[in-house]
């Protein structure tokens, strides 16, 4: 099963995975796709150097988050979070362009078009 999230593009996320009842050690991040494909995020106390956005998040309860900054479109897909032989799922949605952006652009081309409307 897995827990739904979602994001907009150039957020941050953040992914819990609670380690309370094992060492660093025994716990591994990875990313997958519907089409199969599955990626090694975290393992062994080391994190993929391939994607600087990702980084690891440690708490005092015992949390042993995966934090991926500046979401992008391509960061859509399935983290899993395997703490022995339990796992913790995510369904990561990154969507589209933040509103504000959106709302901002629509803005400057609609006062762009009176600009021409309006021209002598």
């Amino acid at each position: 099963m897995y827990t739904g999230m979602a994001v907009a593009v150039g957020n941050n996320v953040e992914l819990p995975c609670n380690t309370s009842l094992t060492p660093e050690s025994d716990v591994m991040w990875t990313y997958g796709t519907d089409d199969g494909y599955v990626d090694y995020i975290y393992w062994n106390g080391r994190l993929d150097a391939a994607n600087s956005r990702l980084s690891i998040k440690t708490t005092v309860e015992s949390f042993y988050s995966l934090v991926l900054d500046d979401a992008q479109l391509t960061d859509s897909g399935l983290y899993d979070c395997y703490v022995g032989v339990n796992r913790v799922g995510y369904l990561l949605n990154v969507t589209g362009k933040p509103l504000c952006n959106s709302i901002f652009q629509l803005i400057q081309l609609y006062m762009c078009a009176l600009c021409i409307v309006y021209l002598p």
